[in-house]
C-alpha cells in the first residue's frame, strides 16, 4: 500500500489564526464549563454568537491578537526553507499524485486470516446495493444507506428468514476456518497485529489544576451571562443553547453605558480578588513545602536513633554508637575526621562540664571507633 506524502510540510511554521480562532480556541473550555450538556455542533453556534456579541472595544482586542501571530508567522516564514517536495509556503507540490516512499506499516490484519462473518443486515446490504444504485443512478451515498435500511425493515417474515439463515451458514464457516487457522508472527489468535509500543518520547501530560487554587477572574461579559442567564430561562425554559447565545449577545449590547460600567466594576473588583486570593494560596503553598522539607529533615535526624538529655545535648553512648556506626558503615574503609570531629565538638561542652569523666566522650575514643 502506497501512504501519501502529508499535504503540508510538517516543519512548516504554524499558520496564523484569525480572531475569532483565537477567541474560539480561548473561550472553548469555558463555554463547555458554562453549558455542560451542549453538543459540538451547539457548542460551535454558541460560541459564534458570543464573538458576534462582543464589544468593539473587547473585539478590537481580539483582533490585536491576531495581528501578533500574523506577524509571528511572517517572521518565521522569512527563515523558513521548504523540504523537497513542498513549495514556498509549506504546501505539497503536485497535490496528491506524488507518493511517499517512507517507512510503511505491516497491515493491521492478516491477510491469509478467515474473513469475518457477517451479519444479516450487511449481506442484505452487500448484496442489494448495486441493485438500488441502478434503481436510482443519482442517489447519494447518505440517500442509499438510508434506503437500504427502509427496504431491509419492510422484508417480510419468510424473507427475513433467509438472510437469518444465509448469516448462519456464514457464521458457521468463520467458526471452522478461524479454529484451524495458524497465525503467523506478529498476529493474535484471529488475525489482528500484535501492536507493539515504541520508545519514543513521552508525550507531555497535561497538569491537572489544583482545586484549591483560587478561582479565575471573570470578564464584564462573563458576569454579565451569569446573572442574566437565570432569567432567560426563567422566561423560557425550552430555549435552545444557540438561541440562548443571540438573546444574551442582544441584551449585551442594548446595555447603557451606566449599566456596562457596572459590570466592568465588578470585573475590576473580581481583577483585584483573584490576584489577592493567588498570592495568599502562592504564599501558603510555600509555608506548607517548607513545613513538609523541616519535617522530612527531623525525620532524616531521627531515624539515627540518638537521645538528648535534659540540656538538649546528645547522649554520649548513642554520639559513640552513631561515630561507630558513620566509620563502619557509611564509609567503609575511610576516616572521615571532620564527621568524627563533628560528634567530638556536639559532646565537648558536656563532657567539659562534667568532673565525671566517665560521662564524656575524649577525642581519643572518637579516634578508636
Amino acid at each position: 500500500m502506497v501512504k501519501r506524502m502529508p499535504s503540508r510540510d510538517p516543519g512548516a511554521p504554524k499558520r496564523n489564526l484569525s480572531a475569532y480562532l483565537l477567541f474560539q480556541n480561548a473561550m472553548r473550555e469555558t463555554f463547555k464549563a458554562q453549558n455542560p450538556g451542549m453538543t459540538f455542533g451547539q457548542l460551535s453556534k454558541y460560541t459564534s454568537s458570543m464573538y458576534a456579541a462582543l464589544t468593539p472595544e473587547d473585539k478590537a482586542v481580539w483582533q490585536g491578537r491576531a495581528s501578533q501571530d500574523k506577524s509571528r508567522y511572517l517572521m518565521e516564514m522569512a527563515t523558513y526553507i521548504p523540504s523537497p517536495a513542498y513549495d514556498a509556503k509549506g504546501d505539497r507540490i503536485g497535490g496528491n499524485s506524488i507518493p511517499y516512499e517512507g517507512p510503511q506499516k505491516s497491515s493491521a490484519r492478516d491477510p491469509n486470516a478467515p474473513k469475518r462473518n457477517l451479519s444479516t443486515y450487511l449481506l442484505y446490504q452487500n448484496s442489494m446495493r448495486e441493485t438500488f444504485k441502478a434503481e436510482n443512478p443519482a442517489i447519494s451515498f447518505g440517500d442509499l444507506a438510508k434506503l437500504t435500511s427502509k427496504r431491509y425493515k419492510s422484508l417480510s417474515a419468510e424473507e427475513r428468514a433467509a438472510w437469518d439463515e444465509r448469516s448462519r451458514l456464514d457464521k458457521q464457516r468463520y467458526d471452522v476456518e478461524i479454529k484451524n487457522y495458524r497465525p503467523p508472527a506478529g498476529y493474535d489468535a484471529t488475525g489482528k497485529r500484535i501492536e507493539e509500543k515504541k520508545a519514543g518520547p513521552a508525550k507531555k501530560q497535561k497538569v491537572p489544576r489544583d482545586p484549591s487554587q483560587p478561582k479565575r477572574a471573570r470578564g464584564s461579559f462573563v458576569l454579565f451571562t451569569n446573572v442574566e442567564r437565570p432569567k432567560i430561562f426563567a422566561e423560557r425554559p425550552n430555549i435552545k443553547f444557540t438561541e440562548l447565545g443571540i438573546v444574551l449577545g442582544k441584551r449585551w449590547r442594548s446595555l447603557s453605558l451606566e449599566e456596562r460600567k457596572k459590570y466592568g466594576e465588578q470585573a475590576e473588583k473580581d481583577k483585584l480578588r483573584f490576584a489577592r486570593e493567588m498570592a495568599e494560596w502562592k504564599e501558603k503553598k510555600a509555608a506548607e513545602a517548607e513545613k513538609a522539607a523541616e519535617a522530612e529533615i527531623m525525620n532524616a535526624a531521627s531515624s539515627t536513633n540518638a537521645s538528648y538529655d535534659a540540656s538538649g545535648v546528645i547522649a554520649v553512648g548513642d554520639v559513640v554508637e552513631q561515630a561507630v556506626y558513620y566509620h563502619q558503615v557509611a564509609t567503609p574503609g575511610e576516616t572521615d575526621t571532620s564527621m568524627m570531629q563533628t560528634y567530638y565538638d556536639q559532646t565537648q561542652g558536656y563532657y567539659d562540664g562534667n568532673n565525671d569523666s566517665n560521662q564524656g566522650v575524649t577525642p581519643t575514643q572518637y579516634h578508636q571507633c
